[in-house]
């Protein structure tokens, strides 16, 4: 029962990615409110405010992203507590004027997403998200067409 509720707050994670809204309380339905995030760009924030921050700060160079995260492995489960990983491929797209300054408009990235969460009384939270970059490759939207 639990992998069904934990798998869902894994997709709420990339829903939250998808719909772009960093807001604090957007964050509160997702994390507890001293939980920890280290991004992948650099930087960790502790607590709900740093972890809006911290995910705007992230996507301020894109207009958009499209993620897909797969490969969900419980590594440690209790009644109040588990470890998650899973592997998010993002293709982010740059804002104009960060595109005329890079080798290409396109910017993908692997991450390896390590979470740790926690059930409150209202439900399962993130208390920990580490990501860890796995690959990156900046390209046109030229070089992604796949002409078969």
């Amino acid at each position: 029962m639990n992998r069904e509720i934990l798998r869902e707050l894994v997709m709420n994670y990339g829903e939250f990615l998808d719909k772009e809204d960093y807001s604090e309380d957007a964050v509160k339905g997702l994390f507890t409110e001293d939980a920890e995030a280290e991004f992948a760009v650099g930087g960790t924030g502790i607590g709900v405010s740093a972890i809006a921050k911290g995910h705007q700060k992230m996507m301020e160079s894109f207009d958009s992203a499209l993620y897909n995260i797969t490969n969900i492995v419980f590594d440690e489960e209790e009644d109040t507590y588990a470890k998650i990983r899973f592997h998010m491929e993002v293709l982010h797209e740059f804002k104009p004027e960060i595109a005329a300054h890079t080798p290409g408009n396109l910017f993908i990235v692997n991450d390896k997403i390590y979470m740790e969460t926690r059930k409150e009384e209202i439900g399962w939270k993130i208390a920990k998200l580490q990501m860890k970059t796995v690959y990156k490759r900046m390209m046109s939207t030229e070089e992604n067409l796949c002409i078969g």
